[in-house]
């Protein structure tokens, strides 16, 4: 008896006193509202996730979770404003290919970590990118630049500056098939006539322009520029860096931002992690027309080209960072009865 209450006692000791314990008794409402306010840890966030999925809620950043979330958890609010540095960080670059989820990437952070991030360009959509980050009031620098250094910031310009010095560096790799398209779109988009009902997001290039000659130049000459920004940015070995995947982001957000905030030397509460679920942060996602996949744009001989290019990274960058099964995924299946 008196054995089956000291395994009690350190039971409930492991449960609620153990430092960084995340308690997942009772389901997944109970648990993510019980851990609300905890910081955020690697295998605790596994198990919390593992928990939720047992119950048929699988915890990514999505509306669906975001509904869930707002019926699950007492005084759930989201709405945080967001702030500049109170004192200055170290500069880290947000490195990418255009198209490759720079702009959500960017809404993701601002979200877990409630500061402002920064651009080389001068953005109209992001609050931080107004001023020079060698400010010293935002710290995340978007930028598609093969250089690590360079701005064209007007800001910038104004003070002078036009060298950034970036301590570390994060690089968004994306799938260049859809990264390509998703650049061919941004540049060729076709605007909605005037007062009709399409918004931005529906902007996308016709279906004329993906049988026309422009097409068929933009493809090499862009996943040539792809293929220079991945080599260069992952294949730096002088500054520390973290490379981002674009799939895995998109297919478990909590996990991949949590990793993210370790690189960052960040802690967060999981309240930060359930707020990046909120649709707020896809407002920028494009839509496309059904017809519009990279199966009907991506000819035989632009599949050669570009598999080409992710076979070229592949060959070009440290095994240590795992990526072989990432860019074996992205290559497109080339119908050689027809050549």
């Amino acid at each position: 008896m008196l054995l089956f209450v000291i395994v009690c006692i350190l039971c409930l000791h492991y449960l609620f006193v153990k430092k960084d314990t995340i308690m997942t008794f009772g389901g997944c409402s109970r648990a993510v509202n019980v851990n609300q306010y905890k910081i955020v840890k690697k295998w605790a966030l596994l198990k919390l996730i593992y928990v939720c999925f047992k119950n048929g809620v699988y915890l990514k950043g999505s509306k669906s979770n975001y509904d869930f979330l707002k019926h699950s958890l007492m005084n759930f609010n989201c709405s945080k404003s967001l702030r500049f540095l109170s004192a200055p960080r170290s500069l880290v670059a947000l490195a990418s290919y255009p198209g490759s989820g720079n702009t959500w990437t960017r809404q993701l952070i601002e979200t877990t970590t409630g500061y402002f991030t920064g651009s080389v360009y001068t953005d109209w959509n992001f609050v931080g990118s107004k001023e020079c980050p060698s400010r010293g009031r935002v710290f995340i620098v978007k930028t598609h630049k093969t250089s690590n250094s360079s701005t064209s910031h007007r800001d910038c310009t104004s003070l002078s500056i036009s060298t950034l010095h970036f301590a570390s560096f994060i690089c968004i790799l994306r799938n260049p098939y859809y990264a390509i398209l998703a650049e061919f779109n941004r540049q060729n988009r076709v605007r909605s006539p005037k007062n009709a009902p399409l918004s931005p997001r529906q902007w996308v290039a016709s279906k004329q322009m993906f049988t026309a000659e422009r097409w068929s130049k933009f493809v090499p000459k862009e996943v040539n520029k792809w293929m220079k920004m991945a080599l260069y940015w992952i294949g730096n070995k002088s500054k520390s860096k973290y490379v981002l995947v674009y799939e895995r982001l998109l297919d478990n957000t909590f996990l991949e931002l949590s990793h993210l905030m370790v690189f960052l030397n960040i802690t967060i509460q999981y309240h930060s992690l359930y707020c990046v679920t909120s649709n707020v942060t896809r407002s920028f996602k494009r839509i496309i027309p059904q017809w519009m996949t990279i199966n009907n744009v991506y000819s035989n001989e632009l599949r050669k080209i570009v598999n080409k290019a992710v076979q070229t990274v592949r060959n070009g960058i440290d095994s240590k960072w795992n990526l072989n099964g990432v860019l074996n995924s992205y290559f497109l299946p080339i119908d050689h009865s027809s050549s």
